[in-house]
């Protein structure tokens, strides 16, 4: 039991930075970096991205979905009201070489150790359909908790189907895997904005990457 929890410890850590989603009344921010800095999770508060790699933005409003055409300028900010908001970055191809990590795939690098390519999502939750917002890797709220110590009932979906195995992280620490139905229950710890995340692992194509990453991150408020 240690051993597994050890090794979804390390597999989180990899990629132990937070994406969130900032509300408030000019409308919706998306930052990066770390969102609940403490002695396991510390480094600089923000991040600068790279807009450019905002491939999708859907607002939902009432029963309309939108894919809305932004201005992918540094921080993406959205003057828009949605029920819920979900936001798909292609972060491309990254390599670790014995002279740092390179954000490049493996065939375009010497020296490679170990390569990736990675997707990731997040969706701000400010009323919950309890639907997916997308056919892409994605955490469904399936209750809407109010206070802390109430649990956060989630589904992992990978192309609208449940998905088993998928790393579940609160506020960037290991929690659990999904089960065999996409299933995992998450307790609340914090009263504020709620970062839950979730990583799945794919092999790539050996030649440009080993592996490929998909993260996705939900967002939501519990007032107390």
């Amino acid at each position: 039991m240690r051993l597994a929890l050890l090794s979804i410890f390390f597999a989180v850590t990899l990629f132990a930075h937070d994406i969130w989603i900032e509300k408030s009344d000019q409308g919706y921010k998306l930052l990066y970096g770390h969102l609940h800095i403490s002695k396991e999770h510390s480094g600089a508060k923000i991040i600068k991205y790279d807009p450019n790699k905002i491939k999708k933005v859907i607002c939902k409003k009432g029963d309309k979905s939108e894919n809305l055409n932004v201005i992918k300028e540094y921080p993406l900010s959205l003057k828009k009201e949605c029920d819920e908001l979900y936001i798909f970055m292609d972060n491309g191809y990254y390599t670790k070489t014995s002279y740092g990590v390179k954000n490049l795939p493996k065939d375009s690098v010497k020296m490679a150790l170990k390569s990736w390519r990675s997707f990731e999502s997040i969706k701000y939750l400010e009323k919950n359909s309890k639907k997916p917002l997308s056919s892409a890797f994605e955490i469904v709220l399936l209750n809407n908790p109010k206070e802390v110590g109430d649990k956060a009932r989630l589904l992992i979906l990978f192309d609208k189907k449940p998905i088993e195995g998928a790393i579940v992280a609160y506020d960037s620490k290991p929690r659990g895997k999904s089960s065999k139905d996409g299933r995992v229950n998450i307790r609340i710890k914090r009263e504020g904005l709620q970062n839950i995340s979730a990583t799945l692992r794919k092999s790539g194509d050996g030649k440009k990457s080993d592996e490929i990453v998909y993260t996705t991150t939900l967002n939501f408020k519990v007032e107390k």
